[in-house]
């Protein structure tokens, strides 16, 4: 009984406009122990200060955007104020990479964000990140295999 109600609450929403897209590095601590670009969408509208005071809480942001329609589309059957998607570096195949990790960021927003903002992304993180792992080096792996 309780399902049906929400559900057609659900149905009743009206699209919310202007919602923003967060990218940045998750903040490492008791709970989260591996590094990992974070990437968080607004599902809804609330006041700005305790938006960058939520977002604040989960990850070091670098750049903001707007969601495009599709995006927008996705949040209105959210039951969440915020959705995140992380991309870990230590999963096995990134072995460490923060260049393989920001191409797979930018091929995830490929149908959603164009070429140039893409790069803005990928360059904001890559410098936030490098400013903080100043010995960082690329880890020496085989991209592909050569005859």
């Amino acid at each position: 009984m309780l399902d049906n109600k929400h559900k057609a609450e659900l149905g009743q929403r009206k699209q919310p406009k202007n919602l923003r897209v967060f990218y940045g590095w998750a903040k490492v601590g008791k709970i989260r122990k591996k590094e990992a670009i974070s990437v968080i969408f607004e599902n809804e509208k609330m006041r700005e200060e305790r938006t960058l005071r939520a977002v604040a809480k989960y990850q070091h942001t670098v750049y903001v955007r707007q969601q495009t329609d599709a995006e927008l589309s996705d949040a209105i059957g959210s039951t969440r104020m915020f959705s995140e998607y992380s991309i870990f570096l230590a999963e096995k195949r990134l072995q460490g990479s923060l260049e393989l990790a920001l191409k797979v960021n930018s091929d995830a927003d490929k149908n959603h964000v164009s070429a140039d903002e893409r790069i803005k992304i990928a360059d904001a993180l890559r410098s936030h990140f490098l400013e903080n792992h100043p010995d960082y080096k690329e880890p020496i792996t085989q991209q592909e295999i050569e005859f």
